[in-house]
């Protein structure tokens, strides 16, 4: 028998029949000539990729399961600019109570506005009261018309949770009758609790804005360099074990695709028609998983409207992929269906009779799996010296000056992370070829999982690689959060002192009724004892705010509480002494002072200070603690009436000890009075919110990936149960108890997976100190998330391993040894 070397596989080994001569016309002549051998090899694998009978298409139904599991998460991934564009736009319609220098003058398109948000048991209610000063004004965005006085319209979301009858407090905080609902113009997603109340007593100096149009352009904060380092790593944390799944699920069926390979080169198919043939059947199952994918993220995208990740929610029609993006991903998965093929094709010898992998591998290589844990890690040391604004000569690195946190510094990091997790990944074959080598005797279970892994633990190592590459990132992710977390997670914003004032409330435009408003609230439930003063900025011809000291008044009794006065009657004036009183010195009694930022209707009335008797400072009753030295404290008698005009009041609170749920009753209370005032409460634990944002999104990204990854595992074993079905038929033809073998399969998943733990948490730990060092903070590991996030990966495993036994069962039956 001989074998042609160099002949043109379309010529040699040709399915169908054999057309003669006398049946091809001159232009079917012609095309034949032209027509590339390169498109024909591609085409046969094609057909013998879609003509493979029922176990074929369950191959290639397998193969587009798993890719499209990845495509759908790309293709969310891609998304993220439009749904970025998306809010932004939304956030442009909602700022409203922006005021320029300028405030426009009454007329017939104006609206006195005055926010009036509320937290309600963690959930965020953006509120706002309107007043139409003419007959023609803009409408709010969503809104059909304008509420009467005392009257709202709300979200879909504050609609249901005012139904609820949990939620009574929140009722009584909002007890309006509901005359309307708000509509997608004006929310930022379904999710979005809000409200629009009629109001028919604002006014610019009780703290309202005068619009004639809704929405402002304001420029985007920019995010703490921090937090884009956060973002850069969690986002490669998440697409890492996508990719690595995407690359194993194109070796689905590769056992299979070698034996009919090695037919086609019995027929005449040199290597490189093989490798084409290959790359063939590869597109299909790509090309497959491309529409399944598509299709499940159409899918999901319906339903994204009832999901809410922190705090945040979505339209579906807003979740849509970058089209350069999702054009790329329909280009690089096929390609990397390919290139994974032709990869795994060049460590298989298929020949004419056979395929030599079947006897056994040769032994890893460690060099260059090494090699790409040490570039990622020259990547992140490379970000440490890089120019940049954040570290500027002279200072050293800290967590506040350091080139990793400028965007540059961030992506050079997330590509360093990604050479590592690559790393870990491909450390994970050599790994457990190097153990099962020298794994010893056992029961019969124990030695047929080893026999297996022995003589090829590719599938194994590959089923469990995106979950390891999912724990070895989600731990890095973890430690990296631990340290950057204490600069947002520190303790309160201020001590408590010995003061009996816990919390505080601000009255917008309150001053001249402070006292009246702190009688008002003290005769509320739960309310034990309340302190009102007046504070506010000074200006004066010839010194800029940040240059004057700042004015606090209230009476005597009030001011009592925070400093200890020496005799005091109203009209007298204090100023605190201090070690940096230089404030205070632009501050000479007589001087011409009026309120700086001011927001009211008009110019400030202008004043002359008085005279004022210097007094000892401490951090007293304020649970705010901001009275520094130079500030003065003033009682009522010292100020003219008209100085207080647009000033707003802050009453200082006392509750009463054992109340439930102390903050929404006190915000409850507040509320009550006025819905714009605001209740604070200085002595809790403060929290950035776009610091809880980032960390709520990524977890829920995290999970989402966790989700996939465990997905992804199932399909990649049932795969793999498929491959072996004639091997299990055997074993149990030849009386092999079914117990036996289902051991077996349970060891071929657990010592990879074990491997692949200890594996992921050294690579994880390891990556997460150097992300800590990069960032400049405080190095220390999470143990107690670690174990977890092991715990929670080691349980996905056996829980898909557990979900394949039906099948497994089924498979190990003598009809398994029927072969086509």
């Amino acid at each position: 028998m001989s074998t042609p070397s160099d002949s043109t596989p379309s010529e040699s080994a040709r399915p169908g029949s054999t057309p003669t001569e006398d049946m091809l016309t001159e232009d079917t002549l012609t095309a034949a000539k032209v027509r590339s051998p390169f498109l024909d090899q591609l085409g046969l694998g094609v057909r013998l990729a879609t003509n493979g009978g029922r176990d074929g298409w369950g191959r290639l139904l397998l193969t587009a399961c798993g890719v499209g599991l990845g495509v759908a998460l790309l293709l969310f991934t891609a998304s993220f600019p439009g749904i970025v564009q998306h809010r932004n736009d939304r956030l442009y319609t909602q700022n409203d109570t922006f005021q320029d220098e300028v405030i426009p003058a009454p007329g017939d398109r104006t609206v006195l506005i005055a926010a009036a948000d509320t937290t309600y048991r963690g959930t965020p209610v953006r509120g706002r009261v309107v007043q139409p000063e003419g007959a023609n004004p803009p409408l709010p965005p969503g809104v059909d018309a304008y509420p009467g006085p005392g009257r709202m319209v709300v979200s879909p979301a504050l609609a249901d949770l005012l139904e609820d009858p949990a939620n009574q407090l929140l009722r009584d905080r909002l007890p309006y009758p509901v005359v309307g609902t708000i509509g997608p113009a004006g929310l930022l997603g379904p999710a979005q609790a809000d409200y629009v109340l009629g109001g028919d007593s604002l006014t610019v100096d009780t703290g309202a804005v005068r619009i004639d149009a809704y929405g402002h352009f304001s420029p985007p904060k920019p995010m703490d360099p921090r937090l884009i380092l956060l973002n850069a790593v969690g986002l490669m944390v998440m697409l890492a074990p996508v990719g690595v799944f995407l690359a194993a699920a194109a070796r689905f069926g590769g056992e299979r695709r070698d034996r009919r390979l090695a037919a086609l080169r019995l027929g005449g198919a040199d290597r490189r028609a093989t490798a084409r043939i290959a790359a063939g059947e590869s597109l299909v199952g790509a090309v497959l998983g491309l529409v399944a994918g598509a299709g499940l993220f159409l899918a999901a995208r319906q339903l994204i409207g009832r999901i809410r990740l922190a705090d945040f929610s979505f339209y579906p029609q807003d979740v849509a992929p970058h089209p350069a993006i999702a054009a790329a991903i329909a280009v690089v998965v096929p390609l990397l269906a390919v290139g994974v093929t032709l990869a795994a094709l060049r460590r298989v010898v298929v020949d004419p009779l056979g395929v030599v992998r079947r006897s056994g591998p040769g032994r890893r290589r460690i060099g260059w799996r090494l090699m790409l844990p040490l570039a990622g890690l020259a990547a992140t040391v490379f970000a440490l010296v890089l120019p940049t604004q954040y570290n500027p000569s002279g200072l050293p690195r800290t967590a506040l000056f350091n080139p990793v946190q400028d965007t540059r510094g961030s992506l050079l990091v997330a590509f360093g992370l990604l050479l590592m997790l690559i790393g870990v990944c491909a450390l994970l074959p050599w790994l457990v070829e190097a153990v099962t080598r020298r794994a010893g005797g056992g029961g019969v279970s124990w030695q047929l999982a080893i026999r297996r892994l022995q003589l090829g633990s590719g599938p194994a190592s590959a089923a469990v690689s995106g979950v390891v590459v999912a724990i070895a990132g989600a731990i890095a992710l973890q430690t990296l959060f631990l340290g950057v977390s204490a600069g947002y997670e520190g303790l309160p914003r201020h001590r408590p002192e010995t003061g009996p004032y816990q919390q505080s409330v601000t009255f917008p435009g309150g001053a001249p009724q402070a006292d009246g408003l702190a009688r008002r609230l003290a005769g509320t439930p739960g309310v034990a004892a309340t302190a009102a003063y007046t504070e506010f900025s000074l200006e004066s011809p010839t010194g800029k705010p940040w240059e004057m000291p700042s004015v606090r008044i209230a009476g005597c009794a009030v001011l009592r509480g925070f400093v200890p006065l020496p005799d005091c009657e109203d009209g007298d004036a204090f100023v605190l002494k201090g070690p940096d009183s230089r404030a205070a010195g632009k501050a000479e009694p007589g001087t011409t002072v009026h309120a700086a930022f001011f927001r009211g209707e008009g110019r400030p009335a202008a004043w002359q200070l008085p005279a004022t008797t210097p007094v000892p400072g401490f951090l007293g009753g304020d649970p705010d603690g901001r009275m520094g030295s130079g500030m003065l404290l003033l009682t009522p008698g010292s100020v003219p009436a008209a100085a207080l005009r647009g000033q707003p009041a802050t009453v200082l609170v006392a509750m009463k000890p054992g109340l439930a749920d102390l903050k929404e009753q006190l915000t409850s209370n507040v509320m009550a009075i006025d819905p714009r005032a605001r209740a604070e409460f200085p002595l809790d634990r403060t929290l950035d919110p776009t610091y809880r944002a980032v960390k709520r999104l990524l977890t829920a990204g995290s999970a989402v990936t966790v989700m996939l990854v465990a997905l992804s595992l199932l399909v990649g074993q049932l795969e793999r149960f498929r491959e072996q079905r004639r091997l299990l038929g055997v074993l149990n033809a030849v009386g092999t108890r079914r117990r036996v073998l289902g051991l077996s399969v349970l060891w071929q998943t657990l010592v990879p997976m074990a491997l692949g733990v200890l594996l992921a948490t050294a690579g994880g730990v390891g990556t997460g100190v150097v992300l800590q060092y990069t960032a400049g903070v405080d190095l220390s590991v999470d143990w107690g998330a670690m174990l977890s996030m092991a715990a929670i990966a080691t349980g996905a495993v056996l829980l898909t391993t557990a979900l394949g036994l039906p099948q497994l069962l089924r498979l190990m039956r003598p009809s398994g040894l029927r072969y086509e």
